[in-house]
């Protein structure tokens, strides 16, 4: 039992750490269009649907766990 919790919490700090050391810094952002410069960037398309793709993961995760336990059941 000691061995497998020691497994758990050693993948479970590798993957920390490889989230951690791979991070960055969000970036400063845009000048302000009046300024002459380029100007701001475009709003990404997937933004509007954040939500939705929530849901819809969500929705799946639920899906597939139930089929699973019910392909495990039988």
């Amino acid at each position: 039992m000691m061995n497998l919790l020691s497994k758990k919490t050693y993948s479970f700090l590798l993957v920390l750490i490889s989230i951690l050391s791979f991070a960055q810094s969000v970036p400063p952002p845009p000048e302000n269009p009046e300024s002459g410069d380029i100007g701001a960037y475009p709003a990404s398309p997937i933004d509007a649907y954040t939500f939705v793709l929530f849901l819809v993961a969500i929705t799946m995760i639920v899906y597939f766990a139930v089929k699973s336990k019910e392909r495990i059941l039988q």
